[in-house]
């Protein structure tokens, strides 16, 4: 992916005409899908999402204890019929009863790949207490070629990727070098007028691209409301994500689309996506809310069923002390809870806020790293268990990276440094041509090492390697750089 341009369109002077009317997302399941093209498998990753509202949920318990719990299943079923999952997908989720309010929602994500071809992914939300469902399906179809552009994502918030804030929050996920929040139905207020949006524009040219976007806003009755001016873009060899805002300031209330316009070599290609303005008296209520309760140690581990709170515990391996874990498989779920919450308030470093920032900062890795290092054929390996997704969940960001493709006999590798603190450096080497990629040489005396790194990837590569590093790896000895304890 090339740099990814970003337009900042302000429609704040326009006169906006009657609203068209809106639907209450709280009335169903608001859910959407947004289909993205890999060309290195053929495949299409779909990503979905699915706004459960808190309004048809049930508390148990009573006082400040007092919980709303559903459960959340999704299947996805080929054209005759047939699942592409050994057993539907399926989770509870907890949250605290203080959450309910008309207009709050959570939001369910996941993301699977398919071959070209059409699909049905039909999901069920039910209350635990009264047992009360609410199913939505969509049909989805899976590329059969290379499109010129991804399905269109809005988006109530972005933020470009930094070396201080390179980790999803609460929520969020990392698209290319921009942390984005997902809506399945974006819903923007006259107090957060800002629409966000991004998509991914494909090309098979070897050279950059240059083109332009532009984005429309229509009404209900598919009149026009806004076109902005053709901005310029530019998308590299395989593509890039292209992403902007737009200031709806002074919209009335109602439903609307988006279309997004790319124009590149020659060709026009158009995105859209639906979102709503809602009236004054939605406010930001429902959001502050649930910011503030999944933000608190508490709040976070208060909405977790015992299957996430033991996926929330087993990467605390890369961070606990010698035996802190011992006890933890014995407790009960609610003792499981108090552990997780007492673990991670010793290791909150900054007690004056309720964001326990450090465990934001892991738990953020952990999903960077599971959607990022993910491997595997079939059944895949978590992206936190691997290498790459271990020293990304004990160190971050890399501050530098060298990424190679396969040449000659030499497999992909890439090349991790850190120079925060001491200098720290990971080799890294793909040598199963499926994205393992696996932990080959390194400085630090806590990670294992490969005797025979230098042969793997070649005398080519490691010379490669010492030119980024600033070192010589043929000297006797090897690295100049004193190892790390």
């Amino acid at each position: 992916m090339s740099r990814t341009p970003f337009m900042m369109l302000a429609a704040a002077a326009l006169l906006w005409p009657a609203p068209a009317p809106a639907p209450r997302a709280a009335e169903g399941l608001a859910f959407r899908a947004v289909r993205y093209y890999r060309a290195d498998a053929n495949k299409t990753l779909v990503k979905a999402f699915v706004q459960v509202p808190y309004e048809m949920l049930t508390a148990s318990g009573s006082g400040p204890d007092a919980v709303m719990t559903y459960q959340f299943t999704a299947r996805v079923v080929d054209a005759s019929g047939m699942s592409l999952l050994s057993e539907p997908l399926s989770w509870r989720t907890r949250v605290p009863a203080t959450m309910k309010d008309p207009r709050a929602f959570g939001l369910e994500q996941w993301q699977f790949a398919v071959d070209p071809g059409k699909y049905r992914i039909e999901v069920t939300v039910q209350d635990s207490v009264s047992l009360k469902e609410l199913k939505a399906g969509i049909d989805v179809e899976g590329y059969a070629a290379m499109p010129e552009a991804s399905d269109l994502l809005l988006s109530p918030s972005m933020r470009p990727v930094t070396a201080a804030d390179s980790v999803p929050g609460p929520g969020e996920m990392r698209l290319g070098g921009t942390l984005v929040a997902p809506a399945a139905l974006l819903r923007i207020t006259p107090l957060r007028p800002a629409a966000y949006y991004v998509l991914e524009a494909y090309t098979n040219s070897q050279q950059d691209v240059a083109g332009t976007m532009d984005v429309s806003i229509v009404d209900g009755a598919g009149k026009s409301l806004l076109k902005t001016a053709p901005t310029p873009v530019r998308v590299g060899p395989g593509g890039a994500i292209l992403k902007g805002q737009v200031n709806l300031d002074g919209l009335p209330q109602g439903a609307y689309t988006m279309q997004v316009t790319v124009g590149l070599g020659g060709r026009t290609t158009q995105r859209t996506a639906n979102f709503e303005m809602a009236g004054l008296e939605v406010f930001e209520k429902s959001a502050d809310i649930i910011e503030f309760a999944q933000r608190t140690d508490e709040g976070y581990f208060g909405a977790m069923s015992e299957a996430q709170l033991d996926s929330a515990q087993a990467p605390l391996i890369y961070v606990a002390n010698s035996r802190e874990l011992n006890t933890y498989k014995s407790l009960s779920v609610d003792a499981k809870r108090r552990f997780l919450i007492e673990f991670w308030k010793k290791r909150d470093q900054d007690k004056s806020t309720t964001i326990n920032e450090e465990r934001e900062r892991f738990y953020g890795a952990i999903a960077y790293a599971n959607e990022t290092f993910r491997v595997g054929r079939g059944k895949q390996e978590l992206g936190w268990r691997t290498d790459r997704g271990r020293i990304y969940a004990k160190l971050g960001a890399p501050d530098e990276t060298l990424r190679r493709n396969q040449q000659g006999l030499a497999p992909p590798y890439e090349v991790w440094r850190y120079t925060r603190g001491r200098a720290r450096y990971y080799v890294f080497a793909d040598r199963t041509m499926i994205g393992a990629y696996n932990l080959i040489q390194t400085n630090d005396l806590n990670e294992n090492r490969n005797p025979g790194w230098r042969e793997i990837i070649t005398a080519q590569g490691v010379a490669d390697v010492g030119r980024f590093l600033g070192e010589d790896f043929f000297r006797e000895g090897g690295s100049s750089l004193s190892p790390l304890n």
